[in-house]
């Protein structure tokens, strides 16, 4: 018989076993109550500050819009920075670190490539530099937001955002110059022309510059900005590298994306005179294109004090209204998309490495060296060098130092928005404090970066338009013109100041009653140089033009139908040879004939659409794809519309020949083929009967999460997804990601937000965007937003609003 002990010891121990796990999910669940009572994701009541001037009083209304009410700019601003910090703490961490290249500190080696680059361009060594030249009064504002950041980060207490818990981390400092330096983050998501000239030079390791001129054609197809053979300049300066260049992993490309470079990147703006509207008074409409984020790029503010009335959106982590509207003004901003940014080729000493070529001999580089803490890992120690021109990217950035011999050149970055004279956020600072449409226009002239397209109106019944910011002056086919990377050393290529105030584009008024900019051309009257030769497509501008015009008179509905529009005009150009496929695909009948009258208007409901985009994804494909590694890094940074419609113009362009096969393909082959390859993907993806297929259903816009988004467990808890309408070049914008995602038609960039201003009553102004107000992920205010932005609905917004939900007193002594 068995002794009955072990039976007995067994039974205890499970006993005791059940005993702890009931301890301690009581623990989990106690600790999870606290912290959701803990958590401040609405802040309401009183609080003490002692670093605050004066009392300020922050109630908010239904869309939980606080609406600030201060002595002084300083208490206002202050206070602002207290509800970023309170609503956005871990945004604005993240944001800081960015900027800062100190990701990795909380992140790991992952993000490690990131934070080089960033501290090689030397974003926050800049701010602090600009920050210096800053006048006392806009330092004092700037360091009053920093002390309310600070404040509402310490208000939190333990129960931080969840975010805090899950990278061991807490807030850190927030300093008057980390604004200075989002600001240049800013500037430096908007300006990208240094990849569409990191494009070029790697394409002329194997293109001849016509064929480069092909594929990423001039604005104006048959007159490029320069008649320089670069391709062959740097084949006869032995420029490139002789060996095979590597891919650069796709989970590099995803995890550390340098920001700018993508197409699209830009916005819409219009305002009609009062002699178009049925009000008899201008209205004004704004949808900025933006990355797509959860939470939010924007929170929306109104602020007052006796200097300040002034509502609309700001960027957590800078002291101002960016896009808004006064008591008697409303402004918009476009991306003017100058070529602000230009690589230069550096010839090293081949006998002192410290040295480098000049236009009369040897140079000395600049070196600091930087410290990258890393979780996890030892430290990293490095050297950046900056030449005459900036500061060595080939040595941080891989696709830099890719196709060069790193051995005898290095590639340098001369950027406008690291000038020392730049003082962009002082610009916003007055733009906010504006009393009239004249001080609005003064304070745009000290925007430096990023240069922008704005227009603007008041309740006197004025519209008016100026490009403003800094642009290098250039001369129209003289020198690179800034396409391409520039011979360092010799002097031809150097930057000979800036295109002076008075010679950049404006409007005052114009006779035809409005005015309208989305990233196209703009040339001043006085100034025939373009100031860039990467202007985007002119579809969206030419669709809000057809709209402006077809109407005798405007009012906010036919706004509202405009920034809703989807008709794609980048699209109609492929229409002819879509409607001419001959298909052999089992579903290529049914296909064709639901396809039948497709006119590009791309409706979320729409299977056409959906069979259309495709069809035009997989025969831009087929074009491009010998293009290598050039093509498949950057397809989606790059649509590469503009290259394909230029191509198929020709029946029987070269580029729509297959290389690996014997025979010579016209342009309607690589069509059908096309055709009959997307019809096989979408119906593994989407089943086989087309006409439940829909738009929509692919086209999702993704707000993501940074950086946790790209985790899938934590993905789908952070990130925020919206069936959504539109493509790359409709008014309605949503850009498709191609090869930068595993679902080709998602998008990532859209309409960030949209505003409508009624001048006749700007209390009858209106706004949405694509999640909420709210960083907390566990708010309901994290998303609430996006089903109305994604089905073109709109809050008010209203300085006086009609309902208050709840207030904030923020205090100096009890």
């Amino acid at each position: 018989m068995m002794p009955s002990f072990p039976l007995i010891s067994l039974r205890n121990t499970l006993r005791t076993l059940l005993w702890l796990s009931i301890f301690s999910a009581l623990i989990l669940v106690c600790t999870l109550v606290a912290y959701i009572y803990s958590a401040q994701t609405s802040i309401s009541g009183k609080r003490i500050i002692n670093s605050l001037g004066d009392p300020v009083l922050i109630t908010f209304d239904e869309s939980q819009i606080p609406h600030i009410q201060a002595k002084s700019s300083a208490d206002a601003l202050f206070a602002l920075g207290y509800l970023h910090a309170s609503e956005r703490s871990w945004q604005m961490e993240i944001n800081r670190r960015l900027a800062s290249g100190r990701l990795s500190e909380i992140l790991g080696k992952e993000t490690l490539p990131i934070d080089r680059y960033m501290r090689t361009l030397g974003i926050k060594h800049a701010a602090e530099k600009q920050f210096d030249r800053y006048p006392l009064t806009a330092k004092r504002l700037l360091q009053a937001y920093a002390d309310g950041v600070n404040a509402g980060n310490a208000q939190l207490g333990w129960a931080l955002p969840v975010e805090y818990f899950l990278t061991g981390s807490k807030p850190g400092h927030w300093s008057a110059t980390d604004s200075v330096s989002w600001m240049l983050m800013m500037a430096l998501n908007l300006g990208g022309n240094m990849h569409k000239e990191l494009d070029r030079l790697e394409l002329s390791q194997t293109l001849s510059t016509k064929q480069i001129w092909e594929v990423l054609p001039p604005y104006d197809a048959d007159e490029p900005v320069s008649n320089v053979d670069f391709a062959k300049l740097y084949r006869d300066n032995k420029v490139f590298n002789s060996k095979n260049q590597a891919l650069i992993p796709a989970e590099e490309l995803a995890l550390n994306e340098v920001p700018g470079g993508k197409d699209g990147i830009g916005s819409n703006n219009w305002a009609l005179s009062g002699k178009l509207t049925a009000s008899g008074k201008p209205l004004l409409a704004n949808d900025p294109h933006l990355g797509l984020s959860a939470p939010a790029l924007w929170y929306f503010a109104h602020l007052e004090s006796p200097e300040l009335n002034v509502i609309g959106a700001t960027l957590p982590g800078i002291p101002a209204v960016i896009l808004g509207r006064t008591d008697r003004l409303a402004w918009s901003f476009t991306n003017t998309n100058p070529d602000v940014q230009d690589l230069f080729i550096e010839q090293l000493d081949p006998k002192n490495p410290s040295l480098y070529r000049g236009p009369n001999g040897p140079l000395a580089f600049q070196v600091r060296q930087e410290i990258i803490d890393i979780k996890g890992e030892p430290l990293l120690r490095f050297l950046v060098k900056e030449t005459r021109h900036g500061p060595v990217i080939s040595d941080s950035y891989a696709r830099a130092g890719r196709a060069i011999d790193t051995q005898r050149f290095a590639l340098a970055l001369r950027w406008a928005a690291l000038d020392i004279e730049n003082q962009s956020v002082v610009s916003l600072l007055e733009m906010n404090q504006a009393k009239n449409l004249d001080a609005f226009k003064l304070a745009l002239n000290k925007n430096y970066a990023p240069m922008q397209n704005v227009v603007m109106a008041d309740v006197d019944g004025n519209i008016a338009y100026r490009a403003t910011g800094a642009v290098p002056r250039r001369t129209l086919h003289q020198g690179l013109y800034g396409v391409a990377p520039a011979l360092g050393w010799d002097k031809q290529y150097d930057w000979i100041g800036y295109v002076p105030l008075d010679q950049l584009p404006s409007s005052n008024n114009p006779e035809q009653g409005w005015l309208a900019t989305a990233n196209q051309k703009v040339v001043a009257a006085n100034d025939p140089n373009p100031l860039t030769s990467d202007w985007d497509i002119p579809a969206r501008y030419n669709r809000i033009v057809q709209l402006i015009q077809a109407r005798p008179t405007h009012d906010l509905a036919s706004m509202k139908t405009m920034q809703a529009d989807t008709l794609s005009l980048g699209s109609t150009p492929l229409l002819p040879l879509f409607r001419t496929i001959q298909s052999k695909h089992p579903l290529g009948a049914q296909a064709l004939q639901i396809s039948n009258h497709f006119d590009a208007d791309m409706q979320a409901n729409s299977a056409a659409a959906l069979i259309f985009n495709a069809w035009a994804d997989q025969l831009t494909r087929k074009l491009f794809s010998r293009l290598a590694y050039v093509f498949t890094e950057t397809y989606g940074a790059r649509n590469f519309r503009s290259a394909l419609i230029l191509q198929l113009q020709d029946p029987h362009s070269p580029w729509c020949d297959d290389p690996r096969t014997p025979t010579i393909e016209s342009c309607a082959d690589a069509s059908n083929d096309a055709f009959d390859r997307a019809l096989d993907l979408l119906s593994k993806q989407f089943g086989s009967d087309p006409t439940k297929w829909a738009w929509g259903n692919a086209h999702m816009a993704i707000s993501e999460h940074h950086p946790l988004g790209k985790i899938k467990v934590l993905g789908a808890m952070f990130n925020l997804k919206q069936p959504f309408p539109g493509d790359s070049f409709s008014v309605n914008i949503g850009r498709l990601e191609l090869l930068r995602a595993e679902n080709p038609f998602e998008t990532k960039q859209a309409s960030s937000m949209r505003a409508i201003y009624d001048l006749s009553n700007l209390e009858q102004s209106l706004f949405i965007y694509q999640a909420g107000q709210s960083g907390w992920v566990q708010s309901q205010f994290y998303g609430n937003m996006g089903p109305l932005w994604a089905n073109n609905q709109y809050l008010p917004l209203q300085m006086k609003p009609e309902k208050i939900t709840h207030q904030l007193e923020l205090a100096t002594k009890k």
